[in-house]
């Protein structure tokens, strides 16, 4: 950390930090000045720190060529200094999270308990321990992640608990991968989140140590597309997941809006999904930040000269004082030839006496004298105000110039927002098939089966297929006419679905709802069975919306599969 310039103190809380990160960290308070120029100089550039600011130097030499690794933290005020000390203090605990400092036992004598997450606030997780308080910053819980998406409020972890600094570290209660995607399968529609994007080609994180990636054909149907105009790196957004286990596969073509995707994946036992659909947030224009004030010396200084024998009063134009010499004893050299006085006459005036007169002389000097310090001041005066309204003026353009700059801060989050709906809405333009694609049938249960065999080949794998088959079945009398009767819902979409249940996958899915329909809406009323020993069951084919469709249909003894209708949430009727 580095002093300001007049100031013998930094704005961040240097006894703050040394508390939370002093057993990991080197810590030093270097005063701006001739001392933080000699290290600049001895340091790369772009990695110098001074005038109030801090830095946090990671293990290694690695910044010494990628200043990024090193962000320099400002505090130019005293409202600025509690972010710049906890952006510090959080940029330590991931370095030394990273450098593997926490896992050094020499580090802190360290106990592991289990506690309960009693609440979240200003990034720090609280944990409720016997008798004791455990802080868990989000690198001693899943570094990078905000803690909302790894801990929740009632959440019960396990982790070693240091009694100086108060810290928990709960790394080691994270689920592994594999067993937080457990719940998924093939058919689900899962979020994911953007990492990079080029024009061919995509890759998506489906668990913050899981990277998918995502091919052209996964993404657009048109081969011209650049995916950099369709996804954005960052952006949350819903894809289908075509294999599991150790080679996943996901897809982003032909999902509905109305399409409700699985709860993302916990990272700890209990916690929250570490990903929640995007929702667009409105950014206000903020309101005009007070201008942090300047420090400005005063130069107030007062001079008194006490002289009757003072000149009048000087104007306040700029006056140049000669240069004089300052008072002697040869001024008042008392031992000089006095000259012999005339003898008296009528007509003749008294001579002054020399002494009175060397006195005269020197006083009118020392008159000059004030007076020529006395203008000399008046000009520094004139000068410290046109100094102080000059300083004046910057703090005010300062001021106005933080308020432009939160203002395009503001604007660059809207129009990044909007430009990930923007490509949002090309991306499923682009990922939706036209009906147009589809070959037309005289025959329209001919053309449902196609659809179903289409979906099939599209979205199963073709080295699952051969494990993955499309069962036998049938379409019910009622279910085509069911289906034209039911606006707002693509043959496409019921023919995914359809496909889901025939392959089983539906059964394994959890958007799906799969369960048996009953004989009324009483939980334990038992399943519908017909007069030739089908059973009845019922399937989502929307979700969270109103008058979300369900199909319905009949599971015959030979395990074939007969179509009855769609309908309603509220229609329990096949």
């Amino acid at each position: 950390m580095t002093t300001p310039h007049g100031r013998t103190e930094p704005w961040i809380d240097i006894e703050e930090i040394v508390d939370q990160v002093g057993d990991i960290a080197e810590i030093y308070l270097v005063p701006t000045g001739p001392h933080s120029w000699d290290l600049s100089n001895n340091l790369p550039a772009m990695t110098q720190v001074y005038g109030g600011a801090g830095r946090v130097y990671p293990v290694g030499h690695e910044w010494a060529s990628e200043p990024r690794r090193s962000p320099l933290r400002f505090a130019y005020s005293a409202a600025e200094g509690p972010k710049a000390t906890t952006a510090l203090i959080d940029d330590a605990l991931h370095m030394a999270t990273e450098a593997g400092l926490f896992d050094n036992v020499q580090t802190t004598a360290r106990v592991r308990l289990t506690g309960v997450v009693v609440g979240i606030v200003a990034d720090r997780a609280m944990v409720k321990l016997d008798g004791r308080v455990g802080i868990v910053p989000d690198a001693l819980a899943f570094p990078g992640l905000p803690l909302e998406r790894s801990l929740q409020p009632g959440q019960e972890v396990t982790g070693l608990y240091d009694a100086d600094s108060r810290w928990f570290d709960v790394r080691e209660s994270r689920l592994e991968p594999d067993v937080a995607l457990s719940s998924y399968a093939a058919g689900d529609v899962v979020l994911v989140q953007v990492e990079s994007v080029e024009a061919d080609r995509a890759s998506v994180f489906l668990h913050p140590l899981v990277t998918v990636d995502v091919t052209h054909t996964a993404v657009t149907s048109n081969p011209l597309d650049d995916l950099s105009d369709l996804m954005t790196p960052g952006e949350v957004l819903p894809a289908r997941v075509l294999a599991t286990g150790g080679e996943w596969q996901l897809s982003v073509l032909d999902i509905d809006d109305d399409e409700e995707p699985v709860a993302a994946a916990a990272l700890f036992a209990g916690g929250p999904p570490w990903l929640v659909t995007a929702t667009p947030t409105d950014v206000s224009e903020p309101a005009p930040p007070a201008t942090a004030p300047i420090e400005v010396l005063s130069f107030d200084v007062e001079i008194d000269v006490a002289d009757p024998h003072a000149e009048p009063p000087i104007p306040d134009a700029p006056v140049t004082a000669p240069a004089l010499a300052g008072p002697s004893p040869a001024m008042f050299d008392r031992s000089r030839a006095v000259r012999p006085r005339p003898a008296p006459g009528p007509t003749e005036a008294p001579a002054k006496p020399p002494a009175a007169a060397a006195e005269s002389a020197s006083t009118k000097s020392m008159s000059l004298t004030i007076a020529s310090l006395q203008a000399e001041v008046r000009t520094a005066k004139r000068q410290r105000d046109e100094v102080h309204a000059q300083a004046q003026g910057f703090a005010t353009e300062l001021g106005h110039l933080r308020t432009e700059l939160r203002q395009v801060e503001d604007q660059v989050r809207r129009l990044t927002q909007q430009l990930e709906q923007s490509r949002t809405k090309l991306r499923k333009s682009r990922s939706t098939s036209s009906p147009t694609d589809a070959p037309a049938f005289a025959d329209p249960e001919r053309g449902f089966h196609f659809l179903v065999e289409r979906a099939w080949a599209t979205r199963i794998p073709a080295a699952e297929q051969p494990t993955c088959l499309l069962g036998d079945y049938t379409l019910g009398p009622d279910f085509l006419r069911s289906l034209d009767a039911l606006h707002g819902l693509a043959t496409d979409r019921v023919a995914d679905v359809v496909m889901e249940v025939v392959t089983g996958k539906a059964a394994l899915s959890g958007g799906r709802e799969l369960h048996q329909l009953r004989t009324d809406e009483a939980g334990g009323s038992p399943q519908r069975v017909r007069e030739d020993g089908a059973r009845a069951w019922r399937v989502s084919l929307q979700s969270n919306t109103p008058a979300a469709r369900r199909l319905h249909y009949w599971v015959l003894p030979d395990g074939s599969i007969e179509l009855a209708r769609v309908g309603v949430h509220d229609d329990m009727s096949i």
